[in-house]
C-alpha cells in the first residue's frame, strides 16, 4: 500500500492521507457495494504475465454472468428501496398523527392557561381593592383579623402565579419540541420525496470488475517497480560482465605469460607439467572463489537492500528477505573459474609444450609489420617518427587494441546511459509541468446538486483571490486495456466548454514537431504514452470503459505530447456522438497565481467545503507520485554511474599496466637511446590515448542506443521519458574517462621511471 496519495475524497484537500479501522456499527452505509473475489486457479508470482493473463481471463468469463445478474439485482434493489420508503412513510404518518394529537393538547392547554391567567388577574385586582379598604380602617382587632386574611389570600395568589408561570414554561417547551418535531418530519418527508425521485430515475445497474492492479495503486506501483528493476538487471549486468570478463581474461593470460620463465625452471628441475600448473590452478581458483564470495555478499544483501529501500520508500511493505540463491551463486562461480583458471591454464599449457631450455629465455619481441596507411605515401611521408611508431605499435598489438577499445566503449556507454537516465528522468517533470500542464486544480462538483448548492460552489471559485484563470470542463475517469498489454490503464477524460481557451490550462501539441493540435468533431486526442502502449496511430479506434462498466469506442484524431498520466480530450459534439448524451460540465479547471503546494491544498480545501463538492484533483498529485518513482530510479542511476566509473578506472589501469609490463625492454631501449622521460612516457601513453578516444567515440554510439532502449522500457506505463541525450551527458562521460586515464598515466609514470634499464636489456641473456 502507498504511504501517500491513497485516493480521493470530498473532504479536506481532496486527498486521502491515511486509513483507519472501524467496526461495522460505525458505518452509516450498511449496504455492501464491493465484493472481493479469490480464484483457486491463480498460483505463482502475482506480477507474472501468466498470472495476469489468467486473471484477465477470469474477469472476462465473469463479466457476462454478472451482466445477466444486473437486471435482476436492479429489480431487487428497487423493490427494497420502495418497501423501505413505504415503511418510512407509514412511520411518518404515525408521527404526523402523534404530532397532531400533541398540537390539540397544547391548544387545549393554552386555553386553560389563558383562563388561569384571567383568574389570577381578577384575584390580584380584588386583593388590591381589599388592601385599600384595610388602609382606611381604624386600628383594632378587626383590622388585625382582616390583615391576616389578606396575607393568606396574597400567599394563595403567589402560589397561583407560580403555578401559572410553571404551566406557561411547560407549554413553551412543549411548543418548541412540537415545532422541532414538525421540522424533522418536513425534512424527512423531503428526503423521502428525493428518494422517490432517485428510485424513479434509476438507470441500468452495472457491475464493474477490477483486478487488484486496477484499484490498488500501491500494489500496481510495486509491480511496476519490480518490472523496471528486471529491465535494468537484464541489461546493465551483461555489459558489466562482458567488460569484467574481458579484463579478467587479459589479466590472467598476461600472468601466465609472465610466469613463462618460472615454468621453465620448474620443468628443468624435474617437476611434472601438473606441478608446474598448480600455481595457476590455485591462484585462479582462489581469485574466483574470493571474488564470488565478495560479489555474492554485495549481490545478495547489500545492493538489494539499497535498491529495495529506494523503491519502497513510498510503500508500506514487509522487510526484504534475501535468502542466498545458491543456483546463481554456483553459476557465477563457474563463470568466474572459466575466466580465471581456463585462460591461465590454456596459456601455461601451450608454454609447457615447449622445451624447458626455450622457456628459460624470454620470448622475442613481435616482429613489426607494415600497416595499410604505408601504402598511401602522400600521408605516410608527412607523418613524424613518433606518429609512425605509434600507428605501427597499435596494429602490432591488435588484441590489446581491440580489448582497450571494447573496454572503454562499454564503460563510456554505461556512463552515458547512467547520466542520460538521470537527466531523462528529471526531464519528465520539467517538460510536463513547465511546457504542457498549466492548471493546478480541477474542482469536481455534483451536477445533480441543487441550483443553490451549485451557485455557492461557483461563488466560492470566484471568491478565491489566487485564481488566475478558470473555466468549465467535464472531467471523468475511464479505463482501457491497450492492445498487446495485459493490464488496464487509468485515463482522465476531459471535455472543455471553451476549446479556444483550453490551451491556457493544457497544451495539446504533436510530440515530434510540437505543432498545436485542435479538437475536432470526428475524433479525440489521446496522449503519446497511451499511443505507444497500444501502438495506436491517428485514425485508429480505442475502446474506453466508463465508471459504470459500459464500453465506448472513440476514433483517434490526434496524439499529444504528454509525459505524466494518460488523458483523452474530446470536444462537446464528439462527446455527444460517442456517449449518446449532451455533455454536462461537472468541474472547474483552475490556474493559480501561487502554485505552491500549500496554496494548492488551501484552494482544494475551500472547494471541498462546499456541499456540491465531489473532490478536488491536484495536478501535483501525479507529480508527487512520479517524483517518488523517479527518486528510486535516481538511486539506481547513481549505483550504475559509480559502478561504471570504477569499472572504467579498472579497465584503463589494467590494460595500461599490462602494456607497460609487456614492453619494459622497449622502454629501456628508448631511455638508453637518449629519449627524454616525457618522450618515453608519451611513447606508451600516446597509444593509450588514441585507443581511449576511439573507445569513447564508439561508446557515444553505444550509449545512445542503450539509453534509448532503457528509457523506452524503464518508465512506468503512465510516464513517458525524454529520450534526448544532452551534450553534458556526453561531455561528463568522456571527461570522467579522460580523468581516469590521467590518473592512470600519473601512476604509470612512476612505474616507467623505476624501470631498471640494464636489468631489462640483459633479461634475455
Amino acid at each position: 500500500m502507498q504511504k501517500d496519495n491513497l485516493g480521493v475524497s470530498n473532504a479536506g484537500k481532496g486527498q486521502i492521507d491515511t486509513f483507519g479501522v472501524l467496526t461495522k456499527s460505525g458505518f452509516s452505509q450498511q449496504t455492501p457495494n464491493v465484493a472481493k473475489i479469490s480464484y483457486d486457479n491463480l498460483r505463482g508470482q502475482s506480477y507474472s504475465d501468466q498470472f495476469e493473463k489468467r486473471l484477465n481471463k477470469n474477469i472476462d468469463q465473469a463479466a457476462p454472468i454478472l451482466a445477466k445478474r444486473a437486471d435482476k439485482r436492479q429489480s431487487e434493489i428497487k423493490k427494497q428501496k420502495e418497501t423501505k420508503i413505504k415503511n418510512a412513510r407509514t412511520v411518518l404518518g404515525q408521527q404526523k398523527t402523534s404530532l397532531f394529537e400533541q398540537q390539540t393538547k397544547l391548544d387545549w392547554k393554552k386555553k386553560q392557561l389563558e383562563l388561569a391567567a384571567a383568574e389570577v388577574k381578577d384575584s390580584q385586582q380584588q386583593l388590591a381593592g381589599f388592601q385599600g379598604q384595610l388602609q382606611t380602617m381604624p386600628a383594632g382587632s378587626q383590622k388585625d383579623a382582616q390583615n391576616q386574611q389578606l396575607q393568606m389570600q396574597q400567599q394563595q395568589a403567589a402560589v397561583q402565579i407560580a403555578q401559572l408561570k410553571e404551566g406557561q414554561e411547560q407549554w413553551q417547551k412543549s411548543s418548541q419540541a412540537l415545532r422541532s418535531g414538525q421540522k424533522r418530519l418536513a425534512k424527512t418527508e423531503d428526503k423521502l420525496n428525493q428518494q422517490d425521485k432517485q428510485v424513479n430515475k434509476m438507470t441500468g445497474l452495472t457491475y464493474q470488475l477490477q483486478a487488484r492492479s486496477d484499484y490498488n495503486q500501491g500494489y500496481n506501483q510495486f509491480g511496476e517497480a519490480a518490472k523496471r528493476i528486471d529491465v535494468l538487471s537484464n541489461t546493465f549486468p551483461l555489459i558489466f560482465f562482458a567488460v569484467a570478463i574481458l579484463v579478467t581474461l587479459t589479466t590472467m593470460s598476461r600472468m601466465a605469460e609472465e610466469k613463462r620463465t618460472d615454468i621453465g625452471v620448474l620443468r628443468a628441475l624435474g617437476y611434472t607439467k601438473l606441478d608446474a600448473m598448480k600455481l595457476f590452478l590455485i591462484y585462479g581458483t582462489s581469485a574466483a572463489v574470493l571474488g564470488t564470495a565478495v560479489g555474492s555478499y554485495f549481490g545478495t544483501w547489500l545492493l538489494p537492500e539499497r535498491i529495495y529501500a529506494a523503491y519502497a520508500a513510498n510503500l508500506a511493505v514487509p522487510t526484504l528477505q534475501t535468502p542466498p540463491s545458491w543456483l546463481w551463486i554456483g553459476i557465477s562461480l563457474v563463470f568466474a573459474l572459466m575466466c580465471t583458471v581456463v585462460p591461465s591454464v590454456y596459456v601455461a599449457w601451450n608454454s609447457l609444450k615447449e622445451q624447458p631450455a626455450y622457456l628459460l629465455v624470454e620470448k622475442p619481441p613481435r616482429a613489426g609489420s607494415k600497416v595499410l596507411l604505408e601504402k598511401v605515401p602522400f600521408i605516410w611521408k608527412k607523418m613524424s617518427f613518433d606518429q609512425k611508431v605509434t600507428i605501427r605499435n597499435l596494429f602490432r598489438y591488435k588484441s590489446r587494441m581491440f580489448m582497450t577499445i571494447i573496454g572503454i566503449f562499454g564503460c563510456t556507454a554505461l556512463l552515458i546511459t547512467g547520466f542520460g537516465m538521470r537527466d531523462s528522468i528529471n526531464g519528465i517533470i520539467d517538460n510536463q509541468y513547465q511546457k504542457i500542464t498549466h492548471y493546478d486544480v480541477v474542482g469536481i462538483y455534483d451536477p445533480n446538486a441543487s441550483q443553490t448548492e451549485k451557485d455557492n460552489y461557483q461563488k466560492q471559485v470566484h471568491d478565491i483571490k489566487t485564481v488566475k484563470k478558470q473555466d468549465n470542463i467535464y472531467y471523468g475517469s475511464v479505463t482501457t486495456r491497450p492492445q498487446g498489454t495485459i493490464s488496464n490503464q487509468q485515463i482522465s477524460m476531459m471535455v472543455p466548454q471553451h476549446e479556444q481557451r483550453f490551451d491556457d490550462f493544457l497544451t495539446l501539441r504533436d510530440f515530434s514537431d510540437h505543432k498545436k493540435l485542435k479538437l475536432q468533431g470526428h475524433g479525440a486526442v489521446i496522449t503519446e504514452k497511451l499511443a505507444k502502449l497500444g501502438h495506436y496511430q491517428v485514425g485508429d479506434h480505442l475502446d474506453l470503459t466508463d465508471s459504470s462498466g459500459r464500453s465506448h469506442r472513440i476514433k483517434i484524431s490526434g496524439i499529444s505530447e504528454m509525459y505524466v498520466g494518460h488523458d483523452v480530450i474530446l470536444d462537446s459534439s464528439y462527446y455527444h456522438k460517442v456517449f449518446g448524451k449532451q455533455v454536462v460540465y461537472n468541474a472547474k479547471i483552475l490556474d493559480l497565481k501561487d502554485r505552491s503546494a500549500n496554496n494548492i491544498d488551501q484552494v482544494s480545501r475551500k472547494l471541498n467545503s462546499q456541499t456540491a463538492a465531489v473532490t478536488a484533483v491536484q495536478s501535483n498529485q501525479a507529480k508527487m507520485a512520479i517524483n517518488t518513482i523517479l527518486h528510486g530510479l535516481n538511486n539506481i542511476v547513481w549505483i550504475i554511474v559509480i559502478a561504471s566509473s570504477a569499472l572504467s578506472f579498472v579497465v584503463l589501469f589494467t590494460l595500461t599496466n599490462i602494456n607497460v609490463s609487456e614492453r619494459t625492454r622497449e622502454l629501456a631501449t628508448l631511455r638508453v637511446l637518449g629519449f627524454y622521460q616525457r618522450e618515453t612516457v608519451m611513447y606508451i601513453y600516446r597509444e593509450t590515448a588514441i585507443l581511449m578516444l576511439l573507445g569513447i567515440l564508439v561508446g557515444f554510439s553505444g550509449g545512445y542506443y542503450l539509453h534509448h532502449f532503457i528509457m523506452e522500457t524503464l518508465p512506468p506505463n503512465n510516464a513517458l521519458a525524454d529520450m534526448t541525450l544532452r551534450w553534458s551527458n556526453l561531455g561528463l562521460s568522456a571527461g570522467l574517462t579522460l580523468l581516469f586515464s590521467l590518473i592512470v598515466m600519473l601512476i604509470m609514470v612512476q612505474k616507467i621511471r623505476k624501470i631498471d634499464m640494464l636489468g631489462a636489456l640483459n633479461s634475455a641473456d
